[in-house]
């Protein structure tokens, strides 16, 4: 699933096109240096203005790292935080363009494809799991490296379609594939049966209807099992895949080792642990690059102790 900031509602669908269009000219005129400082002023601005998100950075980083409003580490991260965000902005401008989508592709270091090459020789499914972290749309160039398409949700925009569209091509042209949020889960687990590669974001809120209580940063959390349901349902297993920026138009994608969920055994105990153990690998990540996760997300709206049922 794809995270995408709420847009102003007094702004029409045709505004919203013509301004994403106009800071495509904008950032594109740039030398890319300059480009980058802009997205990250940019993003300065936006926190700055927007104190919800910044009291929900806050609290986030109160929660999960012990780092308390105002202290120097605390503001350091943030400002990491802030670069990070206003850098993603910068490249889904950059990525208009087809010559610094192809610099992206060419930039982009990947390691652990011995980690997901036996599995394509199997012409096997495959479910990569991934976080809001670093430029996670940049992910889709791994199709063009294993000439094999990759199917990811997404949440439209409902009331901006034409932006919407916008940047449905872009996803399309760096390599993936979208389907809608509401009743995916046939449609994934048909594409794996068939040998086809599921690509989930599994670091987000779950609502009440989807959600399971498992342990994120020494709190329980509403979690999305669908990982673990969909491997357990398809028999494809799990790979544990991290975009992160080294610098500017450049990125590392890491594939980690595949996780196999047993067939057999109670589904709702299996599912639970494997959602831990992902719950596990991505909090391992944050702690690595914690400046380059989504950190707005409100994640901690709800929590329960770590011992609770």
């Amino acid at each position: 699933m794809k995270k995408q900031l709420r847009l102003p509602a007094a702004l029409s669908d045709a505004g919203a096109l013509f301004a994403f269009k106009s800071a495509t000219t904008i950032f594109n005129a740039l030398p890319a240096a300059d480009a980058y400082k802009l997205g990250a002023r940019l993003s300065r601005l936006w926190l700055l203005l927007d104190r919800r998100h910044r009291r929900v950075i806050e609290k986030n980083l109160a929660l999960a790292l012990q780092l308390e409003p105002g202290t120097p580490a605390a503001l350091e991260l943030q400002a990491g935080i802030s670069q990070n965000l206003g850098y993603n902005l910068c490249e889904l401008f950059l990525l208009q363009n087809p010559a610094y989508r192809e610099l992206l592709q060419k930039n982009l270091q990947i390691t652990g494809l011995n980690n997901l090459n036996p599995i394509l020789a199997k012409n096997s499914g495959a479910i990569i799991v991934g976080a809001h972290f670093g430029n996670w749309e940049l992910a889709g160039f791994l199709s063009k490296v294993i000439k094999k398409p990759i199917t990811g949700i997404a949440k439209p925009i409902k009331n901006k379609p034409r932006l919407y569209g916008a940047i449905e091509k872009t996803r399309r042209e760096v390599g993936l594939q979208t389907v809608a949020k509401t009743g995916s889960a046939k449609t994934l687990v048909r594409i794996l049966k068939k040998g086809g590669i599921v690509a989930l974001l599994a670091d987000q809120r779950a609502r009440r209807r989807y959600r399971i209580w498992s342990p994120f940063f020494g709190h329980q959390v509403a979690t999305i099992p669908s990982p673990a349901v969909l491997a357990r349902l398809s028999g494809s297993p799990i790979l544990p895949a991290f975009l992160s920026r080294i610098r500017p138009l450049h990125h590392q994608l890491v594939i980690e080792k595949p996780l196999f969920v047993p067939e057999t055994g109670s589904s709702r105990k299996v599912i639970a642990d494997y959602t831990e153990r992902i719950n596990k690998i991505l909090e391992q990540q944050i702690r690595r690059y914690p400046a380059q996760w989504f950190w707005p997300h409100d994640r901690w709206r709800k929590i329960k102790p770590v011992n609770s049922d």
